[in-house]
Parts: C-alpha cells; structure tokens; sequence
C-alpha cells in the first residue's frame, strides 16, 4: 500500500531581494547564515525540485512522479500534462523583484526552441507561467498598465522634457499600439537622457507631487538608483494587497512585486523577462513581444472568491492549477481526483486517509497528496489556515 501523504522537503532560493527574517518569523525557518531568503518552492520544477521520503529514502518528486504518473498525477493529468502541472511558492520580498512579463504558451515554445543551448535566462522551459498571488502579510505590487490618458497625465505632471516628444505622439495615439511606441522611447533613454528624468523625478517628488504614488517610488528609488524602472509606478497600477487578498496575472502582463510575503500558484515553469529594477538581462525586443499592451481598470485586479464558510475558491481562467484557502474545518471531508500540495500558513491540521492513517502540519509545512489517495478527512484546531493547490480531472 503507498502512502496517502508525502511530506515535502523544499528549497530555498537566496535571491537578493530576499528578506532575512520574514520566512523565519512568520514560518521558523531558520537562518543562521542571515542569508536572503527569497522564495520556498514546492512542487516539481527542475529549476526547484521538492523532495519526498519513500521507504526511509529522499526521492525527488520528478523522479517519484515518473514512477507511477497517472496513479500520483491522476489519468488526465497524466495525460495531458505529464508532469504536475503547477508549482507553489511562498515569496518573501524585502526589495522590489524586476519589472516583467511572463510568454504564453506559443511564446514560450518557441522562444525555448530557438534560444537551444545558449547561455541565457530569458526562457528556461517551454510553458506558459500564468500566476496567482495571495498575500500572507500587507503586499505591495505593480500590476497591469493603467488607463492610458491616465498615463499621460503623470507624464504630463513630470514634465520631462527629454520625453516630451515621445508623450506627445503618444497623446496622438492613445491605443495599446501607442503606448507601446511609448514604452519602447522609456526603455531606450541614454544614460545622461535617463540621469535628467530621474532628477526630474526627484524634484516633482520634493514638490509634492505624485503624493498618490510616493511610497512606491521612494521605496524603487532607495533600492534601484538610476534605474529607469522606478517610473514603473506612473504606468502601472500600484495595488497594496491585504492578507487574504488575492490577484491573478495572465501571462503577457507587466509586474513587479515589490514587497511583503505571499503564497505564489503558477503553472510550472521558470520564464521571466524584465525590463528593469534589475542587474540581470534585459531584452527589450522579446519583452515587448510577449507583452500585451492593454489598458486595466484597477476594479480588474483582484480575485473574488467563492465563500463557502470553511473555504474560499479563487477562480482562475487556466487549466494549470485551482487554488483554494481552506479554515476552521472539523472532519472535513476532501475527495481528491489529481495531485495536491497542501501548505499550513497558521495553526495546526491533521489529514486521516480512508484507512486512518494521520499526518499532522504545523505552520510552514507542505504535503504532497497523489490521486491515488481517493479522499481524505480535514481537521484544523481554531487557529489553523491552509492553502489548497492543485487541479481537477473533471
């Protein structure tokens, strides 16, 4: 008989912009090294594998997975995806990660295939990276391009003069056609071209102005000087998620979080372009073509969800994975058709299989459910919230 539940032991990626306490704080992580601990993964992604005990051995996911695909993944699962189809993160941002878009599927395929063996960090696998984030602490990101004559009016407000050009025919434009001409003129400023703006920046900020805006951009400029991309808040909508909010990102769409600790869902993949609030590469001709130029009400931004009392349903528009928050259930009964990952953020849960085997989750810790499982009981002590990450084979 194979088990029901699959502690996960996951890994940490120590990127810079990581927070050095907030995964200890929040979740006893230790860090004796006081290293920057950006992101837990959890799930199968080679860049990130988790790893799962069998028989007393670590085995990584991937390599448990291939061993029986349609019994852990489920048969549809198995076959149309073969592999587990979404990867889980808790993200603990300190400093602003870069600004960035995400390929679609199409776009991720080729640019995969083309880019082969060069040495490159713009397409590290050949799928989409559709992504869900829901906020464990206040959670401050940049997320879609604001309504364009929005736009222009911030601009208009800067009074750059190296720029005026380029607003100027964008005014003439305001389409996702011209705002992307625009964008393009931003992104190309010579260094003594971008130096000027900035200052202009700083001036409009001393005055007063873009008082609406200032904790974003004080926050951009403190942690990137110089960079073009602490204008990102004049062209996109600057969203403090609460804890329990939640947005959802289609992949073609500019963002950058910029701080706080949240649970990410995404499908699995690793592909990221930038364009700024970054020392890594930029390639703005890729970037501008898997970027969808088109304005967002900011009323678009967050996830409502479905409210049962015990659990909360974010819909999402892809197939990859659903994404459920689960409290206060006693014996909860939960059937399970495909593949979950279960992450405690508070308190402490017990899951007994149909044969009465229990495992019990403290806050931080994952388990790994295979289709094989059938359905499980759900029992949480008053203070206890879980996230629910998986897909359905119906």
């Amino acid at each position: 008989m194979k088990p029901s539940f699959y502690r996960l032991r996951n890994g940490i990626k120590n990127y810079a912009w990581g927070s050095r306490t907030a995964l200890n704080t929040l979740f006893g992580v230790p860090n004796l090294d006081e290293q920057p601990q950006a992101e837990i993964w959890m799930g199968a992604h080679p860049a990130g594998c988790s790893e799962i005990e069998i028989g007393g051995d670590s085995v990584s996911l991937v390599e448990a997975i291939a061993q029986s695909p349609e019994a852990i993944l489920g048969a549809r699962t198995a076959e149309k995806f073969g592999q587990l189809p979404f990867l889980v993160k808790i993200l603990a941002a300190e400093t602003a990660l870069s600004i960035q878009v995400h390929p679609d599927k199409r776009q991720a395929e080729d640019g995969y295939a083309k880019q082969g063996d060069c040495i490159g960090d713009d397409y590290n696998d050949a799928n989409h990276k559709p992504e869900l984030v829901y906020a464990i602490t206040p959670f401050m990101a940049m997320n879609g391009f604001r309504p364009f004559q929005e736009t222009v009016n911030h601009f208009l407000r800067l009074n750059a003069q190296e720029l005026m050009p380029a607003l100027a025919e964008f005014r003439g434009n305001l389409t996702g056609e011209g705002f992307k001409h625009f964008f393009v003129s931003l992104m190309q400023l010579n260094p003594c071209e971008k130096e000027s703006v900035l200052t202009q920046l700083q001036a409009c900020l001393d005055n007063g102005g873009f008082a609406h805006l200032q904790t974003f951009i004080s926050l951009l400029m403190r942690d990137y000087p110089g960079d073009i991309g602490v204008l990102a808040p004049l062209f996109l909508h600057c969203v403090t998620l609460e804890p329990g909010d939640a947005m959802f990102l289609r992949a073609g769409t500019l963002h950058a979080y910029v701080h706080g600790t949240a649970v990410e869902v995404m499908a699995s993949s690793d592909n990221v372009l930038r364009a700024g609030l970054t020392p890594k590469n930029i390639n703005l001709p890729e970037l501008v073509k898997c970027t969808v130029f088109s304005e967002l009400q900011e009323s678009e931004l967050r996830l409502s969800p479905d409210d049962t009392g015990t659990e909360r349903h974010y819909p999402v528009p892809v197939e990859d994975f659903r994404f459920s928050v689960i409290e206060h259930c006693q014996q909860k009964r939960v059937d399970v058709d495909s593949a979950q990952i279960l992450l405690v953020l508070n308190g402490i849960t017990t899951l007994r299989d149909i044969d009465g085997n229990e495992i019990t989750l403290y806050a931080g810790q994952s388990v790994f459910i295979p289709a094989l499982t059938g359905a499980y009981l759900l029992t949480q002590n008053e203070r206890s919230c879980l996230v629910q990450c998986g897909r359905s084979e119906t």
